[in-house]
């Protein structure tokens, strides 16, 4: 049995913020629901330990033990060795800032890019993030617009397209933001390295 992972369009009212997908290009991978639910566990696994250590998208104090983490989205590359998960976030209003709330739960959202690596996947925040939705559906819709439609127009401070593509095209898999992923997972491998070797050089900041 397969899973095959939709892509979501949306018309385009504003072209200086939108570029629609060609049809041609449309990511149409196919994967196994045994590997998919494989890779969720591991993903889930891998983001609660990112939450308890308070680094990338989860660095806010304002997530806790209590988190619920949601994939939203999965997209695979055609080989299956690059990822892209759209993770939701489900707090308690009591855990915001400044709360006025009348909900129970507040959601957040990002993206979160993997690389395969031997029984493992290693994980690289990219987003951009989504904050203080009372709606998770409205939430959903919202990451679907941005990467879909809207991310092959993000510009970086030198004015050039960061990614080209939106997520949802298959030429995306090899566009630029993938050699940054490749060289935080180098020091990441290198920092883990050197933590066992000599841990009297390394300073991690307590939780």
């Amino acid at each position: 049995m397969s899973l095959i992972i939709f892509l979501f369009l949306f018309a385009s009212c504003d072209g200086n913020s939108r570029k629609n997908t060609p049809n041609e290009f449309l990511n149409r991978t196919v994967v196994a629901k045994d590997n998919y639910s494989k890779d969720s566990s591991e993903i889930i696994r891998q983001l609660r330990n990112i939450l308890k250590k308070h680094e990338g998208f989860f660095y806010s104090k304002q997530y806790f033990e209590g988190t619920v983490l949601i994939i939203d989205t999965f997209l695979y590359s055609p080989n299956l060795n690059k990822l892209a998960v759209f993770v939701i976030t489900k707090n308690p209003t009591s855990r915001q800032l400044f709360s006025t709330s009348e909900y129970a739960w507040y959601y957040d959202a990002t993206c979160y890019l993997g690389i395969r690596q031997n029984d493992t996947i290693c994980m690289s925040w990219i987003g951009p993030s989504f904050s203080n939705f009372s709606d998770r559906d409205e939430l959903s819709e919202t990451l679907r617009n941005e990467y879909f439609t809207k991310y092959a127009k993000i510009k970086n401070v030198e004015g050039d397209y960061r990614y080209r593509y939106n997520i949802g095209d298959v030429r995306f898999w090899d566009c630029p933001i993938w050699a940054e992923v490749e060289e935080k997972k180098r020091k990441r491998i290198e920092f883990e390295e050197e933590k066992k070797k000599h841990p009297e050089n390394i300073y991690e900041p307590k939780q």
